[in-house]
């Protein structure tokens, strides 16, 4: 009697961890036997690590996507790919949303790939700029409506400084570049690896100075609602195919490096410099928000938008998509 029982108590459990594998399996998000396409459109490469080693190490093959990476000097040329219907996804940091939102309504943030401590400031010491406090009276280029020109801000502000004591130009990243070398402007603000190229180009002179004082920035993804609408189940496996390729690079550090390289044509001191300065995963962050509305506020004081009030971006937020794949990654909080 009590072998009965037994065997039917071993029966009873193979058919319950059978029922539950085949619950999970049937719930992943499952390939198509027919690749679909996705365009997705970048800004500044190098802090689209997850979404390179993917292309690289095929795990978006692996998950039925045929990727198209379309690459553009900044964040904003890339979120103006997405919304003129040229690209499914975007890359950009989160001060684009903050500064672009208003321009499009539409515009839906869907995770977060990377947190970064990369922007700087970079100054000619002929020009006597050797500490913060001396950029007052000079001439600072940055990108317009990027996450550096908020930081400038930010910067100065902590220094002491008004940002009307400075003055402004908007360049973009290789032009901001060559307009320091060339001593037409006396520092710059941007992140890597412009800032590393100023430097040594300018070797000893010039300075550096870290300007985000310890807070991260976003690396997001961006879309439109009728492609959340339209393409959950490529969502879902876009988003499977970088959790594969951030579990690569934690095991394969040498060779994600490598890659990198070889995407983005960077050399290896500077790869190695950097690296531990981004954290590359997949994530949707309660801190976002926080970082958005400090963002939205500091262009309220500054008159650099016609909002009077933060708006709420959890409404430009869809966590569906992250959270079909990793719940674990979705902390915000609604």
């Amino acid at each position: 009697m009590k072998e009965t029982w037994y065997i039917i108590g071993v029966f009873v459990a193979v058919v319950l961890v059978t029922g539950l594998a085949a619950f999970y399996l049937i719930t992943l998000p499952q390939p198509a036997s027919v690749p679909d396409n996705l365009v997705i459109s970048t800004g500044s490469p190098e802090f689209s690590a997850l979404t390179l080693v993917a292309d690289k190490k095929g795990f978006f093959n692996k998950n039925g996507l045929n990727v198209t990476i379309r690459h553009y000097p900044t964040g904003v040329g890339a979120v103006n790919d997405l919304m003129e219907g040229n690209a499914d996804l975007a890359y950009a940091a989160e001060f684009v949303g903050v500064s672009l939102i208003e321009k499009y309504p539409d515009l839906r943030i869907i995770g977060s790939t990377a947190k970064s401590d990369v922007i700087s400031i970079v100054s000619r010491n002929d020009r006597g700029i050797t500490s913060p406090k001396d950029l007052k009276g000079k001439s600072v280029a940055v990108p317009k409506n990027t996450q550096a020109e908020f930081f400038l801000g930010r910067y100065l502000t902590l220094n002491g400084i008004d940002l009307a004591d400075v003055t402004v130009h908007y360049l973009s990243p290789p032009d901001l570049v060559q307009s320091v070398v060339t001593g037409k402007d006396d520092a710059a603000i941007i992140w890597e690896p412009h800032a590393f190229t100023i430097g040594r180009q300018l070797g000893k002179n010039s300075t550096t100075f870290t300007a985000q004082g310890g807070q991260l920035f976003y690396w997001l993804v961006y879309t439109r609602p009728d492609v959340i609408r339209n393409r959950p189940g490529v969502l879902a496996r876009y988003f499977q195919a970088l959790e594969e390729a951030g579990k690569y690079m934690g095991q394969n550090e040498n060779e994600s490096k490598a890659i990198i390289r070889e995407q983005v044509n960077l050399p290896e001191d500077y790869v190695n410099s950097v690296w531990k300065k981004n954290e590359y995963l997949v994530s949707l962050d309660q801190s976002l928000i926080i970082a958005m509305e400090d963002e939205s506020r500091w262009m309220i004081s500054n008159n650099l938008t016609d909002n009077k009030l933060v708006p709420n971006y959890l409404g430009y937020i869809s966590t569906e998509p992250l959270n079909t794949v990793n719940p674990q990654a979705v902390n915000i909080i609604r």
